[in-house]
């Protein structure tokens, strides 16, 4: 393989939790792919390819924020399904990739941001900080504290197991299908949220917070939804919806994938499970966040 393809998902991994949205990710690399042909000079490929991928990312956040101001609701990042994307590089970044981790995130500034993911999840040096902002190594380290800080005590804790996660959202999606009210609300934090983003095409323009009143929430929407055969439901199962819910993951964390009876994707449903309850659901119903995980752009996925 050619080296310049070797580079490019190290590339849309930092684009890609830097910016949260593949279409602006893909942009900047191939933008910094063509700066580095008309660079000839270049010795190190990766670390011009690193270096000019992370500035302009850095741009094109400062930007997307002043754009963001004025989108309608919630804004939430596009979800990194696994079934469909692979960023993960190793297993130990997954979680780095969650729906939880992102929106957390969006509380830095651009520099923290680009700091913080390239040196505590990708492991870079302070000095090779240095070089890729062009700031001094104590700045960027400055930068570090200021990011850790600021994310310390509000940081997902994935403490459960993989196992242990889908088992508890298979009894979450079998008491929505139900509409075992008292049993959803027992899976549930009292202080859970469910985030929509539907960018005015959908979802809810503002957070539902409670357990109670997301327990409604989850037991309406699940009367337009079949019983999904992934989660466990008995194979030939007969809904009353025209939807189907199956179980996926976003950055190693459980997530439900809803599809219409043509397998287009309608919404994903990240979870964050923390102590055997659901704490958060961030909820993306808007399709232009959804074009990445349609049938059709993975021919080889199997609902």
């Amino acid at each position: 393989m050619d080296v310049m393809e070797e580079l490019r998902p190290l590339l849309l991994s930092i684009a890609y939790r830097m910016l949260g949205t593949f279409g602006d990710a893909e942009d900047v690399v191939q933008e910094a792919y063509l700066r580095l042909h008309r660079e000839p000079a270049v010795t190190s490929p990766k670390s011009f390819l690193t270096t000019v991928t992370t500035r302009l990312a850095i741009d094109q956040l400062r930007s997307a924020r002043r754009q963001r101001e004025q989108y309608f609701g919630p804004w939430l990042p596009e979800p990194a399904v696994d079934e469909y994307v692979d960023l993960a590089d190793r297993a130990a970044l997954s979680d780095s990739l969650s729906t939880a981790f992102l929106v957390l995130l969006e509380r830095l500034s651009p520099d923290q941001r680009a700091v913080f993911l390239l040196g505590d999840v990708f492991g870079y040096s302070y000095d090779e900080l240095s070089a890729i902002l062009g700031k001094t190594p104590a700045n960027c380290r400055q930068l570090a504290v200021r990011a850790r800080r600021r994310i310390a005590d509000n940081r997902p804790r994935f403490d459960p197991s993989p196992h242990e996660r889908d088992e508890l959202l298979r009894r979450f999606v079998a008491a929505a299908e139900d509409g075992d009210l008292d049993g959803l609300v027992a899976l549930l934090t009292p202080d859970a949220t469910f985030t929509g983003d539907g960018g005015g095409k959908g979802g809810f323009p503002r957070p539902i917070h409670g357990a109670l009143n997301i327990a409604r929430l989850v037991i309406g929407s699940f009367g337009k939804f079949t019983a999904p055969e992934a989660a466990g439901r008995p194979p030939g199962f007969k809904g009353l919806g025209t939807l189907t819910v199956e179980i996926v993951h976003v950055g190693g964390q459980p997530a439900l994938r809803v599809h219409d009876r043509t397998d287009r994707t309608i919404a994903i449903w990240s979870f964050t499970i923390v102590d055997s309850r659901v704490s958060t659901i961030h909820g993306i119903v808007n399709p232009d966040k959804l074009t990445h995980v349609q049938p059709s752009r993975h021919p080889d996925h199997e609902s």
